[in-house]
């Protein structure tokens, strides 16, 4: 009797450890309800849809510490980014539910703070810039004289700063998230809470539309002058992909896949 009750025992633990939990708590063995505990992953945390292992860790938070020997984060400052898989671009992906560099996720569409706005970034430029009630550099803001070409992977802040895998998303991406997320109220309500962190000007680098506008860069270039992003360019408009002078200061969202 002793040894059948202890067979039963590990054969319930084992099938346990073997499938998974949905976000609903039920048990089941489909890895399309495999999730992570964001509710967000398809597949359980560690384990890709092959069955394979997966080399990167689980998506759901990541505690970095930005340093400024990197010449990225205007200020040393810890985070604890919050992650989650979404399916927002067609594809399952994770991301960062924050802005590089900001303290926490915004609250709302229109959270016009700069704990929830985070860094901004000239195009293919690894420096971040602050902006509380100034800039910080406080250096003059860069007139460059820029190429044709994408941001170079070596000078991507999403890849310095939070390892290998991340990545600024791709113009496509973007796209496929104008075409389906089209108001601020839709973005913000979106797996990855986009909000509208505003802008730096280019002409000198001065803060604009904080909590009013949204603005961020994808990785390509589109003209020696402008590259590709994502924007809502004015109060009420519809989001779109867009073209926009690379001098001037868009956020980051950072993407692994």
């Amino acid at each position: 009797m002793h040894i059948r009750l202890f067979i039963l025992l590990v054969l319930t633990t084992s099938n346990l450890f073997g499938q998974a939990v949905t976000v609903q708590g039920k048990i089941t063995n489909s890895r399309s309800e495999f999730v992570n505990k964001a509710g967000k992953r398809f597949t359980l945390d560690g384990v890709l849809p092959t069955g394979k292992l997966d080399a990167l860790p689980p998506c759901t938070n990541i505690r970095i510490e930005h340093v400024t020997s990197r010449s990225v984060a205007p200020v040393a400052k810890t985070i604890t980014y919050e992650l989650a898989y979404s399916s927002i671009t067609g594809a399952n992906k994770c991301w960062l539910l924050q802005n590089l560099g900001s303290t926490n996720p915004p609250i709302s569409a229109t959270d016009n703070t700069e704990n929830a706005a985070g860094w901004y970034w000239q195009f293919g430029s690894k420096i971040g810039y602050r902006y509380i009630t100034s800039r910080t550099p406080s250096s003059t803001w860069p007139n460059r004289t820029m190429a044709n070409t994408d941001w170079a992977t070596n000078q991507d802040p999403c890849t310095i700063e939070l390892g290998t895998g991340w990545r600024l998303p791709t113009y496509q991406e973007w796209r496929t998230i104008a075409l389906n997320y089209n108001y601020e109220a839709q973005l913000f309500a979106s797996d990855i809470k986009l909000h509208n962190a505003g802008w730096l000007r280019q002409s000198d680098g001065l803060i604009q539309e904080r909590g009013i506008t949204t603005h961020y860069w994808s990785g390509e270039s589109d003209t020696e002058v402008n590259a590709r992003g994502f924007v809502i360019p004015s109060v009420g408009a519809k989001s779109t992909s867009s073209t926009n002078d690379k001098d001037a200061g868009f956020s980051v969202r950072c993407i692994r896949d």
